[in-house]
């Protein structure tokens, strides 16, 4: 699935690799009580909760921006064809090379690739088989990984030999590391006239965010300072996941206070339909309200 929308300038496109409801909140939220949760489940139904089944939807999304002769792809989902630890990634066969072609992001078109973080459904994309091992799926862009997220994940890569959850370090990250092919960046670095990187420790030590400004509109692509508007209305739960518990927590009220005063477009990359909206405030804390309600 592909869906399109401007920025000023900038064409943007969010290519859905896939969604559904696939999370227990209790699983994913840990610290959330049942009370609360089932306070705040009307708010999230339909389309980040189901309860028939009493699971989360959550999707993986990979996004293009095209911006003057820039074609960026920021993180980039899955991936076909990977060995995965969890079934519902392992050895996907999807559609998203023809999504992206139709987005004007083929393989041979995207100049540069931006990871946020480096957790395997950020970064499958980045290669692709070639018959003898993993190549550049983009083979003409500059690659981009955060420095510091880069260093965390690589110590824990070489403790586990890509056991487990650096097993994306084995397909998607070395293959470009040892082929010379990875630029690893920080915080103010400009990919092209007003697409910068930002801060958003937590979820992983190093994860950034992707900022947008362009014709006086603003957006900015959040990576997993969310993984549902669940943490909207409750910012101080994390996920199971978050690496560094209080750093995200700070990241994410941090964050719901500037996207309440500046009014950017917040693109995550796991909420459902229609996966993007922009931050309010209320008497009780924030409230998401999706693009185009």
């Amino acid at each position: 699935m592909m869906y399109h929308r401007k920025i000023g300038a900038a064409d943007v496109f969010n290519i859905v690799e896939m969604i559904g409801p696939t999370h227990d909140p209790k699983m994913l939220y840990p610290a959330l009580s049942p009370a609360k949760f089932a306070e705040i489940a009307p708010q999230l139904t339909p389309a980040h909760y189901r309860p028939e089944v009493g699971k989360l939807v959550i999707g993986i999304q990979i996004w293009v921006v095209r911006l003057g002769k820039e074609v960026i792809v920021i993180d980039t989902g899955v991936g076909n064809g990977k060995p995965r630890g969890l079934a519902r990634f392992d050895r996907l066969n999807t559609l998203v090379p023809s999504w992206l072609a139709a987005a004007g992001a083929a393989p041979d078109q995207v100049t540069q690739v931006i990871n946020t973080h480096l957790h395997g459904d950020h970064v499958g994309w980045n290669t692709t088989a070639d018959g003898s091992g993993w190549a550049a799926m983009f083979p003409n862009a500059r690659y981009w990984m955060p420095r510091k997220d880069y260093a965390h994940w690589h110590r824990k890569f070489l403790e586990t030999q890509g056991i487990g959850e650096t097993e994306a370090f084995v397909d998607a990250i070395n293959p470009l590391v040892e082929a010379g092919r990875v630029e690893f960046y920080d915080e103010g670095l400009e990919f092209a006239p007003g697409l910068s990187a930002r801060n958003a420790f937590g979820h992983t030590p190093g994860m950034m965010r992707v900022d947008l400004e362009s014709e006086g509109e603003k957006g900015v692509f959040c990576a997993d300072i969310f993984h549902s508007p669940l943490q909207i209305l409750c910012p101080d739960i994390n996920t199971v996941i978050d690496v560094e518990q209080d750093v995200a927590r700070n990241t994410r009220h941090a964050f719901l206070a500037e996207m309440a005063q500046t009014g950017a477009l917040v693109m995550p990359c796991h909420f459902g339909a229609p996966h993007c909206g922009r931050i309010a405030r209320t008497q009780e804390g924030y409230a998401f309200v999706p693009e185009g309600a």
